[in-house]
């Protein structure tokens, strides 16, 4: 995996030859295009993948234009004990940074003489400009950079991609804001204290790669910006490209963080790499290391799905970081790196393109989690990639950091197989597209992280695969085998002092002791007792650890099965249709 790894920043580093001096590209746009990569860009639109995210592009962007643009600040609260205010700010911050990145780059796709998303782009981008400028006069601190610094993002890129077509005097209060608030956090982050040693790492990743992109659409414009960038990159090299994932190649917060780190990598390196032509992958081939990915998407996603719900596509995955969150990640590691599997995995996704909205509502102002990665999917889907499952690909995974304390096992890479997830003793297990067994121990919690199991080994000899650890003792939990017989059994053996609460997804029956899905797949007790199925036992609805019960336009309602062990064991057998060989 690591020469794999290694090899694909070679691939990465193609452009590597050109100039490393820090000088700026002259004119716009050249954050993620230029204006000559536009006639080969929209060419694209009717031609293979391309054609159906554009499609998804356009209808999201459809959406887009016909929302009202902000007309009103929301100022920070000194008394915010459940964080509402915290949350009403931030997510306005994401609903206005995905609609402006949406309608701008969008715009720029178009064609010229039939564009329609040009006029609510601008009105967008220039009403972001008039409310966010106040930020300029609150003092910056973590909390708000975290928010504040995606909407200057927003700011940089309309300002890049519309401005062939912004007259002199929108350029100028466009970059007027992205100044006044960038200039603020350039102070702010000299602070060795943030966003260095010790900063957190995710936090730290989203904060330092919009203050770069912001720098990088105004050099040369701006005085100022040579110095945030400056910033911005000993911040990436001191630190988080250091330290932000762990050696293994994720997060120790959360798996989904991964993601989110990789996704802010990739839109800050690329555009440096063309205005500036320094290439960070170069430097740090294994930036964009993609086992996570490999360990953890478990399912698809189709264009039509409105509410999403956690593990549906993406192990151990919340509802907003499933496979739409995802595939623009894969279909870069794809082009950088020239691997199949990425492009086969990213491919699952058929809403690629469309803008996402999630279930996390604030409760009054109704702001919403919004993001827009659906242009950036078209800018790096290579139709030059053929998906496909490689040849001696690994099918387990062991991220072994006591903070991370994750094994995966997956039968095949085959849409529907068997796919399974263990952290701190907790298990998610897939098969046929949908989450069969997802236990209730409070492993999934990113704010309180539990403690690493005792032992923790995954084996695999390409047929038979294992993930063995003890404990937690939390959950009364001894020993815990899980074995994946390929092509498509799974055996689960745990010493249980206690019972144990599971949910399952999708309309199975119960026969006795076994759960049964239409698709064939099956679930049996081998060892204990099923207690009690609730049919409306867990209801997963949006709630913040301060308190603040977001508006979820849909909590997901699942069943739930206690089992009691017999003699101190449960032991479980899961089967999925075998239609397919193991690859």
């Amino acid at each position: 995996m690591k020469l794999l790894l290694v090899v694909g920043a070679v691939v990465c580093s193609r452009y590597a030859g050109a100039s490393t001096a820090e000088q700026a590209t002259p004119g716009h746009p050249r954050l993620y295009f230029s204006a000559s990569d536009l006639p080969r860009l929209r060419e694209l639109r009717s031609t293979g993948v391309h054609q159906r995210i554009w499609s998804n592009l356009t209808r999201s962007a459809d959406w887009c234009a016909a929302q009202a643009v902000r007309q009103e600040w929301i100022a920070p609260a000194a008394d915010d004990p459940q964080f509402e205010n915290l949350y009403d700010r931030f997510y306005a911050a994401m609903r206005d940074m995905a609609i402006i990145e949406h309608l701008a780059l969008t715009s720029a796709l178009a064609d010229p003489a039939n564009d329609p998303y040009f006029e609510p782009a601008r009105k967008h981008l220039l009403a972001a400009a008039a409310v966010w400028r106040l930020e300029a006069e609150t003092p910056p601190d973590a909390s708000k950079a975290y928010a504040v610094l995606r909407v200057v993002k927003a700011l940089a890129v309309g300002y890049d991609a519309l401005f062939p077509r912004l007259t002199a005097d929108e350029r100028r209060e466009v970059s007027a804001t992205i100044a006044a608030v960038a200039e603020g956090y350039y102070r702010f982050f000299q602070d060795p204290a943030v966003a260095g040693e010790g900063y957190n790492k995710h936090h730290g990743s989203v904060d330092a790669a919009p203050l770069g992109i912001a720098a990088l659409a105004l050099l040369g414009d701006d005085s100022a910006a040579q110095g945030w960038l400056d910033l911005a990159l000993q911040k990436h090299v001191d630190y988080l490209l250091p330290h932000a994932l762990t050696p293994s190649g994720t997060n120790d917060q959360s798996s989904n963080f991964w993601a989110s780190t990789l996704q802010y990598r990739i839109l800050f390196f690329e555009p440096l790499r063309r205005v500036t032509g320094r290439d960070l992958l170069a430097e740090f081939p294994d930036a964009l290391p993609g086992q996570m990915a490999l360990a953890a998407v478990a399912g698809g996603q189709s264009s039509d799905l409105e509410f999403n719900e956690n593990n549906r596509s993406v192990l151990f995955g919340p509802s907003y970081g499933q496979i739409n969150y995802w595939s623009p990640v894969l279909l870069y590691l794809a082009r950088c790196q020239g691997r199949p599997i990425y492009q086969h995995l990213a491919l699952w996704d058929e809403s690629l393109g469309l803008l996402q909205r999630t279930r996390y509502i604030t409760p009054r102002r109704k702001e919403e989690l919004m993001f827009s990665f659906g242009p950036y999917a078209y800018l790096w889907c290579d139709p030059t990639i053929a998906p496909d499952i490689e040849p001696k690909l690994p099918h387990s995974f062991y991220f072994p950091e006591p903070a991370v304390s994750e094994g995966y096992l997956r039968a095949s890479y085959e849409p529907g197989g068997i796919v399974v997830a263990q952290r701190k003793g907790g298990l998610v297990v897939h098969a046929g597209g949908r989450a069969v067994l997802v236990d209730r121990l409070g492993t999934e919690d990113s704010q309180e992280p539990s403690a690493a199991v005792k032992e923790l080994t995954v084996t695999d000899d390409g047929r038979r695969a294992t993930i063995r650890c003890i404990g937690p003792d939390a959950a009364g939990l001894g020993e815990q085998l899980v074995t994946l017989n390929r092509p498509a059994k799974l055996f689960i053996k745990r010493q249980s002092s206690r019972p144990l609460t599971w949910w399952y997804a999708g309309n199975a029956r119960r026969e006795g002791n076994t759960l049964l899905w239409p698709d064939g797949v099956s679930l049996t007790v081998a060892k204990g007792a099923i207690a009690e199925i609730e049919p409306d036992g867990f209801i997963e609805e949006k709630t913040h650890y301060g308190g603040m019960k977001f508006a979820d336009p849909h909590p997901f309602v699942y069943p739930t099965v206690k089992t009691e062990p017999v003699d101190g064991q449960i032991i479980l057998e899961i089967t999925a249709p075998a239609d397919s060989e193991t690859k």
